[in-house]
């Protein structure tokens, strides 16, 4: 029988998160967090196991679009100093009046407080308009 470690205050739960946050107008995002599997950034599981889920402060991110108008995508939220860090490719980042580009994002959150950044760096923008970075806040409520 293998039981969950207590988990250490300044790490946050597995469960399901609303993202709420002021770069999106016309959807919002569901993150599944559960542990990560060994390995594996696709992999996640609600089981600490010696095997395929190791005991680690590392979570599993699914962000689901609501509603379903924007591609999800899932990686490692990485632990360390007291915040988690995401870093993820979405396909469609930016979103332009009848089409969408690419963009890299970089999630970058307090254990304890769920609040944090979104860094969002793109090489172009619609219309033809140059790249670059645009910063976003956020924060993460149980759902």
């Amino acid at each position: 029988m293998v039981c969950a470690p207590v988990a250490n205050a300044a790490e946050m739960s597995v469960g399901n998160y609303e993202v709420l946050n002021d770069r999106w107008n016309d959807h919002s995002w569901i993150w599944s967090v559960t542990h990560s599997c060994k390995n594996d950034p696709e992999c996640g599981t609600y089981f600490v196991d010696p095997i395929i889920a190791p005991s680690t402060p590392n979570l599993n991110v699914i962000a689901i679009p609501r509603p379903l108008k924007s591609q999800r995508f899932q990686n490692t939220a990485f632990f360390a100093d007291g915040r988690y860090t995401l870093t993820v490719d979405v396909i469609d980042g930016v979103r332009c009046l009848g089409y969408n580009l690419p963009s890299h994002d970089v999630y970058n959150w307090d254990a304890a407080s769920l609040a944090g950044t979104i860094v969002s760096t793109y090489d172009a923008g619609c219309f033809g308009a140059p790249g670059g970075t645009s910063t976003y806040t956020f924060s993460l409520r149980r759902y």
